[in-house]
């Protein structure tokens, strides 16, 4: 029998997914759509061993309207029900990368040293400053360069969200700029990432559901951001499954992918 993951199990019965062909359990090419890298070592060790964390969500309009996240943040508090949890909101409308860098301080790091920072701007980026792949990653590596030197333990998770021009660019064999450079940034520096844009346009050309009817845009319908929470929960599942670290490790920083970069 298949293992749900522990919030797709709590959101399979929702009668938004009942008339798709959609299950967050089956993968439409047989992988999967995140790379763990380095982990969550740390965030998972202060969950489990203090029962204390502070996490935070930087992203734009989609993660400022909630949906995903308050699934996610209801994930984290049915995975360690003793753990006492302080989640940051984080998100602006239409702020990409660039932005985020420069309100990072203000936004997320004045509250505190962050356990686990999720942060997305692939579609902003992607809207914004389409033509300028280079500070889409001097944008995001200045996040995670900034926030590791704030706290070396803070663990980080790239999401890469979904729009019309990033199926365009997958259904034509090409990554979308800005989820290239973005990973560029998470593969240096050992962080998880999702790409829900590539999840999103695999189940769509699988025939699982449509863009216009069920998805309905960038901003997603609440089906969007269950998938979307669904996608998260099997990242989060698959970290949580390592062994639990016996002592916290601080990431070290590595040369700079971009000496310019707005860290």
């Amino acid at each position: 029998m298949k293992q749900i993951p522990l919030l797709a199990g709590l959101l399979l019965a929702s009668t938004l997914a009942a008339q798709t062909k959609y299950d967050p359990t089956v993968l439409p090419k047989g992988r999967e759509y995140f790379e763990l890298r380095d982990g969550i070592a740390n965030a998972h060790r202060k969950f489990e061993r203090e029962k204390t964390g502070r996490i935070a969500f930087l992203g734009g309009s989609i993660t400022a309207g909630g949906g995903w996240r308050d699934h996610t943040m209801k994930y984290f508090q049915v995975k360690f029900p003793q753990t006492k949890f302080e989640f940051i909101g984080a998100g602006i409308s239409s702020m990409g990368s660039v932005p985020h860098a420069f309100r990072l301080e203000r936004d997320v790091l004045s509250k505190g040293p962050v356990d686990l920072l999720f942060v997305e701007a692939a579609v902003n980026d992607s809207s914004n400053i389409p033509e300028l792949p280079d500070q889409m990653l001097r944008g995001m590596e200045g996040v995670v360069r900034h926030a590791r030197a704030a706290n070396p333990l803070t663990d980080i998770i790239h999401m890469h969200f979904v729009m019309p021009p990033h199926m365009d660019d997958y259904n034509q064999g090409r990554v979308p700029a800005s989820i290239a450079q973005h990973e560029r940034v998470a593969v240096a520096y050992g962080n998880p990432s999702l790409n829900l844009a590539l999840e999103v346009t695999d189940r769509i050309n699988a025939g699982e559901f449509t863009w216009n009817k069920d998805f309905k845009g960038l901003h997603p319908s609440p089906f969007g951001h269950q998938l979307y929470a669904n996608s998260i929960a099997r990242i989060l599942d698959a970290a949580f499954a390592k062994p639990m670290a016996t002592a916290a490790k601080p990431h070290a920083l590595p040369a700079f992918v971009d000496a310019q970069s707005y860290a």
